[in-house]
């Protein structure tokens, strides 16, 4: 009884404070929170306070966003219950964040709440930490019930008219701070380094930015005159019929790095020699990449596309966001006007940041996710490893579909994507685990060096898998040019200090070719890897990669403030504008894309003992079969057959095959099957 009676006590209290100085408490309250989820952020209490008197009008300016928001809590008549619930938001954004920052260096942005998905908490989490979670959840929604419940109510009339006044004031405050925070006391508008801009100008402000600041902006003179001026030093298009077109392999390795750029550390081997080899034989350099420790799809938009990612809003994914409507110039295009065909293939589910949806509008033809792979071994922590993708390229480059128009001659562009080297990596050994690559290094503790050491050991297959293609490519008579490069770091804690680069976005691309292109040696971002490969070739086909190929000119007049305003605005008018610099056409459009580099075929359908068998190719463990569009229960046999248990089939019924991914949605079907008991049906004798 003493416990309850405090308990109503307290809300008592905190009810009249909230009834009789409203503002006041607000005032305090936000301060608070601030200062807490700064420390979370932080990840240290005292560093939350150093931050608040260090940059006091920054920490008030974000406290008084928090203000503003739970002010609304003025028009709840149950006004406890309001606040806790409208302040409650931030807190749990704060220890999201907190967590994060764990495993990771960027910051949370409200474009991560987009990318999360239960697959990906089944992956990330293991089964107590699962558990630990949805109780946590279960918890939190069964305390707000019972708050509101015990919270008490506001008697009487509730002037919404001045409640609403005051939330106005809050709200002009804001406004008015947030001027005279940008204006004179750099709080940015534009977001370079994500991370330094959530230290520098807070939590608060820069996740708002994240929600409500997306795309591109309208740059200040636009219109088709300018547009034209910019196009103008550019050089027309090449005529490539006459060129030698080779097939192009370009990979995106999964937070791989050769573990030699890690200071103070002794191997029992080289951990990247096929990396050691390119890099002394064929053209090489160092990677400025967008993210560090995840982030995967912003590098591989980077290299496709040739836009740098400071284009748009603060940690926003344009997978996420513009790509799933509109297509966009990226080197699949760019290509396939000189007569490539474009395939993607990706050793992961499909439907992983929208790429099933968003490949089609890069200008692929074929796309080739884990759904429609067969036979693949996977790491400790359930990744597929990389060294079935040497057999999934190999069909890209060699198939036929002369229906399509790919032929033996056509020349073939294939992106992959790999996913074994992904996090996360364990703290201590793992039972039954063999590593070839041993380490040893005192700049690390125990825990660190275990980690180092799988993901190390993960990384030298991968860099096997690549040897292993190579040695395949070798085989080959036709001219291929191969490119791989790693994404990011990974997420195990390296800082800038621990890298010989000094620099933890920076990782390196190496190459491979057989037709006999000349070393050259030069240092990218992202975002003009596809222009440089393009160059080698001879090719110039996009405005984008003409900018980039202009600006790597040694004497182009081109500041580098100039250089990005340039790519912002030919991006802002593809992508966003009235494509002044396609004469208001829009020459790229969504693909009809194939999912599966081969398509799932249905060869012959027979009825034996009830039971039905499907004969064709192509089928995994993501088959499902689908009677008259209704899914069935089925078992894979092989992949070349199907069988559907105990089937109830009428004449006339129609049976496909579908690939479903992660949440069980169909990828795509295989041809349709009409059922004719005179022809399908066998009776055993």
């Amino acid at each position: 009884m003493k416990v309850l009676k405090k308990v109503g006590g307290f809300f008592s209290f905190q009810k009249r404070m909230l009834e009789e100085h409203p503002i006041i408490y607000f005032a305090i309250f936000s301060i608070f929170e601030n200062w807490l989820i700064e420390s979370l952020s932080r990840h240290s209490f005292i560093q939350g306070f150093v931050h608040m008197f260090t940059s006091p009008v920054v920490f008030f300016y974000n406290a008084l966003i928090i203000m503003l928001t739970i002010s609304f809590s003025l028009l709840f008549r149950r006004r406890v219950f309001g606040l806790i619930l409208l302040a409650l938001p931030w807190l749990v954004c704060g220890i999201v964040n907190c967590v994060l920052l764990t495993f990771r260096v960027t910051p949370l942005a409200a474009v991560d709440f987009q990318i999360v998905k239960i697959s990906m908490i089944l992956i990330y989490l293991t089964k107590w930490q699962r558990i630990l979670l949805y109780s946590a959840v279960g918890l939190l929604l069964i305390a707000l019930i019972a708050l509101w419940i015990i919270s008490p109510k506001i008697k009487g009339k509730m002037h919404y008219g001045r409640k609403v006044a005051s939330i106005a004031g809050v709200g002009v405050a804001v406004a008015v701070m947030t001027f005279v925070a940008q204006t004179f006391f750099s709080v940015g508008e534009n977001f370079g380094y994500i991370v330094g801009a959530y230290d520098d100008y807070g939590f608060v402000y820069c996740f708002t930015s994240s929600v409500i600041d997306t795309g591109i902006d309208e740059p200040e003179e636009y219109d088709a005159k300018q547009t034209a001026e910019i196009l103008e030093p550019f050089p027309e298009t090449v005529n490539t019929a006459s060129m030698v077109k080779p097939d192009i392999v370009l990979i995106q390795l999964e937070s791989f790095v050769d573990a030699k750029t890690i200071k103070g550390m002794t191997f029992s081997d080289d951990p990247a020699p096929v990396h050691t080899y390119l890099r002394e034989k064929y053209s090489t350099g160092l990677l400025e990449v967008p993210s560090f420790g995840g982030g995967t799809a912003n590098t591989e938009f980077e290299v496709l596309s040739g836009i740098n990612l400071d284009c748009f809003g603060l940690g926003e994914y344009p997978y996420k966001t513009i790509l799933l409507k509109q297509a966009c110039e990226t080197m699949a295009f760019n290509l396939k006007e000189s007569g490539y065909s474009a395939h993607a293939i990706h050793n992961h589910t499909g439907d992983f940041y929208d790429r099933d949806k968003v490949y089609p509008r890069m200008g692929f033809d074929s796309f080739q996710s884990i759904e429609y792979m067969y036979d693949y071994e996977t790491t400790s922590y359930g990744w597929c490893k990389d060294k079935v993708l040497t057999g999934e390229i190999m069909t890209a480059l060699t198939y036929t579909d002369e229906e399509h128009g790919v032929t033996e001659d056509t020349p073939r562009f294939v992106w992959t994507v790999s996913v074994q080297g992904h996090g996360a990596y364990p703290t201590e050994p793992i039972e039954g685990e063999n590593h070839v690559i041993s380490i040893k290094s005192e700049n690390f503790t125990e825990e660190e060096l275990c980690s180092l050491e799988y993901y190390i050991n993960q990384a030298w297959e991968m860099d096997m898998f690549l040897g292993n293609l190579i040695s395949v490519l070798e085989t080959r008579e036709k001219p291929t040019l191969l490119i791989a490069y790693g994404d990011h770091l990974p997420a195990i804690g390296l800082e800038d200090s621990d890298l010989t680069t000094e620099n933890a976005y920076i990782t390196e691309y190496v190459t491979w070719n057989n037709f006999g292109l000349e070393k050259q040696d030069r240092d990218l971002r992202t975002y003009e890897l596809s222009a440089e490969i393009m160059s080698w070739l001879g090719f110039n086909n996009g405005n984008i990669t003409k900018l980039h190929q202009y600006v790597s000119q040694e004497d182009a007049p081109l500041s580098e403030e100039e250089y990005q305003a340039m790519i912002e605005y030919l991006a802002y008018d593809m992508l966003y504008g009235e494509n002044y610099q396609f004469d208001g056409n829009k020459p790229y459009k969504k693909q009809d894309m194939r999912m599966g580099t081969l398509p799932v075929v249905i060869e012959d359908i027979k009825v034996v003992d009830g039971a039905l068998y499907i004969q064709g190719k192509g089928f995994t463990t993501k088959s499902d079969v689908f009677i008259d569009g209704e899914k069935v229960s089925s078992t894979m046999l092989s992949q070349y057959s199907l069988m559907v248990p105990n089937a109830k089939l009428k004449d006339g019924a129609e049976i496909t095959v579908g690939q479903t991914d992660s949440k069980r949605n169909v990828l795509g079907y295989s041809n349709m099957v009409t059922y004719d008991e005179s022809k399908h049906l066998t009776e055993n004798k």
